[in-house]
């Protein structure tokens, strides 16, 4: 199947704070339990589900109301909770004697320090056994002003915290921290206790105030992907189900000889539609076969070019390659401009005004000074520069369908200068010889370039990067400086 398919693109979610570090999160193990932008909010249809509004727990918006909502509670349920079927009715009883000497677990999920927003999933425990098969986990939760702690006891591998107290308790305990403490035991086939309950580990989380904004969509394989066809998948945030959001079969401009795989895709601003790269499934993949295009992907018009294209501009689209890049000021009547490619994969850098008639309104930027292709431009959310992956494109395929898929390349950055380019230099900290980088994206407020980067520009492993295994993200200060490694990259069993 092409590679065009497995884009790894950055893309920033709000303005939350969340835990940087991963790996294993067992803090404090011997301790007690202790007290302690927007995405596309009609393209996927269905109903926002209910999420505290963040005023004091007044209310809980359905479809964007506020409703009236119960009370904020002031302490958990008294009783222990029992996480499945098969969890021993005398678990609590269990935990209660003599503790042994062996280490707690590791606690995977939540990392310690994690703040959610009031709108995010429910909370999802997970721990890893330092030794042994245990069978049968204590989790306590405790909030420093509640009296009673929350015990959950469970013989899975991880619990969920049920919906309806995650909904109570987003919606009374803001900024506070909640500590969790997990203890594991193992016990016989019979229910003898075989090794006494392990040492805890403890972590917290906080709740914040305020929502995280926007929906997800991602590329996915239809089906088993056998055939090779790529279509757009996608949830709101705090949403625990994903849904179809494009199929090829609803794109109504689509050649139905040709195109049967959507590919690499951005989001327009105010989240609408998207513009992708379309193409053929596998079957009939061959290189170079990818080129643009644009669908709504709001319910009940899905698949539709949106009103803002018009068709000279669509006409154009489907001749270059690449992926997509906007900004947010840059998407007004008269002004809906996106970047791309140029059809040879030469790399030259375009612009094309969406809604403008034939002749349609379209340039090259100026890179003055960089010899190299440019593709993967990244547009800041100011609309005042671009950075764009600079590729030698010297042995005539390191460009392939408008998008990077070897080094050697740098990041480069040019102004936008309204629409004309200029001065190309390297963005320091993201152009360093001994590494191919690629995918760039601005944070929210244009301060942050994230970017993938491989080490090496010319053996295998670093010329290679499309779905390379061993790329790795990193954040670099928009006026260039230090490369700065996340934490993310990290196996949370690191």
């Amino acid at each position: 199947m092409s590679r065009l398919f497995r884009c790894r693109t950055i893309t920033w979610l709000g303005a939350i704070g969340f835990s940087a570090g991963l790996g294993c999160a067992k803090v404090n193990s011997n301790a007690g339990t202790g007290t302690g932008g927007s995405g596309a909010p009609a393209g996927l249809g269905g109903t926002a589900g209910h999420h505290v509004n963040g005023t004091g727990g007044t209310g809980v918006r359905v479809d964007g109301s506020v409703v009236d909502a119960p009370p904020p509670i002031t302490d958990f349920p008294p009783g222990p909770i029992l996480g499945t079927p098969t969890t021993p009715t005398n678990a609590p009883t269990l935990f209660g004697g003599t503790p042994g000497n062996n280490a707690g677990p590791c606690i995977v999920s939540p990392q310690d320090g994690t703040l959610m927003p009031q709108n995010w999933l429910r909370p999802r425990f997970e721990w890893n056994m330092n030794t042994g098969q245990k069978n049968l986990t204590e989790i306590v939760l405790t909030v420093a002003r509640f009296a009673t702690p929350l015990k959950i006891y469970t013989d899975g591998i991880n619990y969920s915290l049920d919906s309806a107290l995650w909904d109570d308790l987003r919606r009374s305990v803001n900024d506070e921290p909640i500590s969790v403490a997990i203890r594991t035991m193992v016990l016989s086939s019979t229910g003898t206790v075989q090794q006494p309950p392990s040492a805890r580990s403890t972590v917290s989380f906080t709740i914040a105030p305020v929502e995280a904004p926007g929906k997800i969509v991602y590329w996915s394989l239809a089906g088993d992907g056998s055939n090779g066809t790529g279509m757009l998948k996608g949830f709101g945030v705090g949403e625990e189900g994903v849904r179809d959001v494009l199929t090829p079969d609803q794109v109504t401009n689509r050649n139905t000889t040709n195109d049967g795989c959507i590919g690499c895709h951005t989001s327009v601003p105010g989240g609408d539609s998207v513009q992708f790269v379309f193409g053929p499934p596998m079957k009939f993949i061959s290189m170079d076969t990818y080129f643009n295009n644009v669908a709504d992907i709001q319910m009940g018009t899905a698949g539709a070019l949106p009103t803002y294209v018009t068709s000279d501009a669509l006409a154009l689209l489907q001749t270059l390659r690449g992926i997509p890049a906007f900004s947010r000021s840059h998407w007004a009547d008269g002004d809906r401009i996106v970047l791309l490619t140029d059809a040879n994969n030469q790399g030259n850098l375009y612009w094309v005004q969406l809604d403008s008639p034939a002749p349609v309104m379209q340039g090259t930027l100026a890179r003055t000074g960089d010899p190299g292709g440019a593709t993967e431009p990244t547009f800041s959310h100011d609309g005042a520069r671009i950075v764009y992956v600079s590729s030698s494109n010297t042995d005539g395929i390191s460009i392939h369908d408008g998008r990077l898929d070897s080094g050697p390349a740098d990041l480069y950055i040019i102004p936008y200068n309204n629409r004309a380019g200029g001065a190309a230099t390297k963005l320091g900290g993201a152009a360093d010889p001994a590494f191919t980088e690629y995918y760039p994206a601005f944070s929210p407020n244009d301060d942050l370039v994230a970017y993938t980067r491989v080490a090496g520009p010319s053996a295998p492993t670093g010329r290679f990067t499309y779905a390379n295994y061993a790329s790795e993200i990193y954040v670099v200060q928009t006026t260039g400086g230090a490369a700065i490694r996340l934490a993310a990259n990290d196996s949370p069993l690191a």
